[in-house]
């Protein structure tokens, strides 16, 4: 028979009480611990973050004379190049860049466009840059047409003229109409992937 002591439980139920009431305070403390020790490690990996970011940005503040000469020495050589090539992250994204180039020139010199086609893989086999094909189909007079074959040469956009073909429009010739022109035009473009 077990031995009972003067508060009326054996030693092996204080033991247990002893080992449960240990196990709870251990699962109280973990409770509290565990996420105060994890929002302390989240907190130092944002300070060491901020730490870095600022020495990046103390870095950049010494150096900026260095990077203010740079920057005016590429703006002096650019502006040598006045026509640069089209600019893309993907071929896809530089069509398109190459499509809204081609719609402002028409746009700005007053002709309307009936089919503007930037399609097709870019040719790289007989130039240093991949180039994009395209083709713009216009209407306009003769002033809108000197207008655009204008803007395509001395425009920003590097645009090499493969094709250009200007004649009276064959819709409006049939029925005797006016003198708009109907211009097709054949382009290359180079482009470079940022």
């Amino acid at each position: 028979m077990p031995s009972l002591s003067a508060d009326g439980l054996s030693a092996r139920d204080r033991r247990t009480l002893t080992l449960g009431a240990a196990a709870v305070v251990c699962v109280l403390v973990l409770y509290t611990l565990i996420p105060f020790v994890r929002q302390w490690s989240e907190r130092e990996q944002l300070i060491a973050a901020r730490r870095g970011e600022l020495s990046r940005l103390r870095g950049v503040k010494n150096a900026e004379s260095v990077l203010r000469t740079a920057v005016n020495a590429r703006l002096s050589r650019a502006e040598e190049y006045p026509q640069r090539p089209v600019s893309a992250a993907t071929a896809p994204l530089a069509a398109g860049v190459l499509q809204g180039v081609l719609q402002r020139y028409a746009d700005d010199s007053q002709l309307s466009v009936s089919e503007l086609n930037v399609a097709g893989e870019p040719d790289s086999t007989s130039v240093p840059l991949a180039a994009l094909p395209a083709t713009l189909i216009a209407l306009g007079d003769v002033y809108g047409v000197a207008d655009l074959l204008s803007r395509v040469q001395h425009g920003t956009t590097l645009l090499e003229v493969r094709e250009l073909t200007v004649q009276v429009n064959p819709a409006r010739r049939a029925d005797g109409g006016g003198e708009l022109l109907q211009v097709t035009l054949v382009v290359r473009a180079p482009f470079v992937i940022e």
